[in-house]
């Protein structure tokens, strides 16, 4: 958790999402947003708030793969993300999440949609230097509410208004409100895996 993300198309007002003027711009329809991939997110740079693109995972040359995913528990801690943490917080704009289930032989994915067609996953990011030429940025996890935790026991820490101006400008509450509808998600080009053997 979270490994894929989605956007559907539509327009995008710091003011409403955010509690800071400043920004208005259009979300893309995307399907499934992968690590790796450059996305947007939200950031206060210098007292404004800016939009940039950055690449969805912070390599480290101990490990194999990209991190794509930091626990909120233990940000303020972790030599990895502790400076991130107090000076380069941000949020992601998206439309939902999805997760994969065990289900019998078959991994269901499900899609994870809020009750507008926005969600902001908060972020840390890094900028780009020689060694992190795109940027670089994780999306920050906490435990999984009672409902989602029957298909995963993290989720995206999902911030709003108050909310995600206390993340933005590096506050330590971020009350977040809301239900999501759950629907299993099968790509109309992709057979169900059960269906390959």
């Amino acid at each position: 958790m979270c490994g894929r993300f989605f956007s559907e198309a539509c327009g995008y007002d710091s003011r409403e999402q955010v509690g800071m003027d400043g920004l208005s711009f259009s979300l893309l329809a995307v399907e499934q947003i992968y690590p790796t991939h450059l996305i947007q997110g939200l950031s206060v740079q210098q007292g404004q708030l800016v939009l940039s693109s950055w690449e969805w995972g912070l390599s480290h040359p101990n490990l194999p793969r990209p991190v794509i995913n930091a626990r909120i528990e233990t940000l303020a801690d972790k030599p990895m993300f502790k400076q991130a943490y107090q000076s380069r917080r941000c949020i992601i704009p998206c439309s939902g999440w999805y997760e994969w289930r065990n289900e019998g032989q078959l991994k269901q994915p499900y899609r994870f949609q809020g009750e507008t067609p926005i969600v902001n996953f908060a972020g840390l990011y890094w900028p780009a230097s020689a060694q992190v030429p795109n940027g670089a940025v994780v999306l920050v996890t906490q435990a999984a509410s009672k409902p989602l935790s029957a298909y995963h026991h993290r989720m995206p820490l999902l911030v709003r208004g108050a909310g995600a101006r206390a993340w933005l400008e590096h506050g330590h509450s971020f009350p977040h409100d809301g239900e999501f509808r759950i629907s299993p998600y099968f790509r109309s080009d992709q057979p169900r895996q059960g269906q390959l053997f």
